[in-house]
């Protein structure tokens, strides 16, 4: 159960799983040790050059230059051992960070898992969890290309070139693959294009088919609020009469009891005038339609509305490209579906008050 909210999770909140760290951890620990081994490499040259450095000639003037002098084995030993251990540090932080993150983008997951399944839970993935796991995932990121660039620079230590030889040796290398590279970066920047062109359509289409159930809701709310209003006056009207009848003596007590009791079509009810009556029948009437009107109307368009958002947001995660507009249009869709069924429940009770008895709350 953990598990499917976590993968849901993932996807509702549109970044990928965290790195399995395994393979950093490794190269860390492989640093390290070649820290340590430069580091007794260099000590034990060093002692070897003390214990010789009585001896004379120029042999020996040529070895201390070569072994001591500035650009001497020591002084690169030396220097090869504060980058490699340098580098250490940097990827167990690294390491440290990406872990870290990876385990806190794993907790949002399984929260934005189990949002998803209330509305109040997917307004609060549009407001607050989205955009904090893309902020995570961008702590992720910056730590994996820290790495990348640290592995760079140990590559050309070790190979002995400079980062501006290697950006030559790179550009040389592009201009051999320029032309197929640049086919394919005009085909894939063409279907990337494409595919951005059809979530926009799906955004805007989406859009309309939200604001006509938004249209339809709401005058369907304000038919349903009048309703509403002439039952309560009409209970009201019941209310005072009965107990004006009951002050007169023209209703025995036990009658009272039974009025009081009773469940009876509030429009039929002996003491409510006529045009009170006529005028619930009428809202009934009205409130059927407010009913085929929700159900049919307002239906479509927010099927439709979903329809549109599914469709963007399969091509958006599929190709992992950013889509805000779609997953805020997925909340608006999930709140007005929300309200559609719960005015749709209130007109049923309502209609059903008026012409069978039962009492609304």
């Amino acid at each position: 159960m953990t598990a499917g909210l976590d993968s849901i999770g993932f996807d509702v909140l549109g970044v990928p799983r965290p790195p399995d760290t395994t393979e950093l951890e490794r190269q860390a620990g492989a640093l390290e040790s070649a820290a340590g081994s430069r580091r007794s490499l260099g000590d034990d040259g060093a002692r070897a050059h003390r214990l010789g450095a009585g001896n004379a000639g120029i042999a020996n003037d040529a070895l201390d230059e070569h072994v001591a002098g500035k650009a001497g084995l020591l002084s690169r030993t030396t220097a090869q051992t504060q980058h490699v251990s340098v580098a250490a540090s940097v990827s167990q932080i690294a390491t440290t960070v990406v872990k870290w993150a990876g385990g806190l983008l794993a907790g949002l997951a399984g929260l934005a898992g189990l949002a998803a399944l209330t509305p109040q839970g997917r307004a609060m993935l549009a407001l607050r969890l989205r955009p904090f796991a893309h902020r995570v995932q961008g702590w992720i990121r910056a730590a994996m290309q820290s790495v990348g660039r640290l592995f760079t620079r140990l590559a050309d230590l070790v190979r002995g070139t400079t980062a501006k030889q290697r950006v030559g040796q790179q550009l040389t290398a592009e201009q051999r693959l320029m032309s197929t590279q640049w086919q394919r970066t005009v085909a894939e920047r063409a279907k990337a294009a494409e595919r951005a062109k059809i979530i926009e359509t799906r955004t805007v289409k989406a859009k309309i088919s939200a604001g006509r159930a938004t249209e339809s809701i709401d005058r369907a709310g304000k038919r349903l609020r009048s309703a509403e209003s002439d039952i309560r006056n009409a209970r009201t009207s019941v209310k005072t009469n009965v107990d004006a009848a009951y002050a007169r003596g023209e209703i025995h007590p036990g009658h009272m009891a039974y009025l009081k009791s009773s469940s009876k079509p509030l429009a039929n009810n002996f003491y409510l005038d006529e045009m009170t009556s006529i005028r619930l029948y009428e809202q009934a009437t009205q409130l059927k339609g407010v009913e085929a009107q929700l159900g049919r109307h307002t239906a479509t368009h927010l099927d439709d509305a979903q329809r549109h958002v599914d469709e963007g947001l399969a091509i958006a995660r599929t190709h992992r490209m950013d889509a805000p507009d779609l997953y805020r249009l997925q909340d608006e869709v999930a709140e007005l579906a929300l309200r559609r069924s719960e005015l749709a429940d209130r007109a049923r009770t309502a209609r059903t008050e008026i012409i069978s008895g039962f009492r609304s709350p």
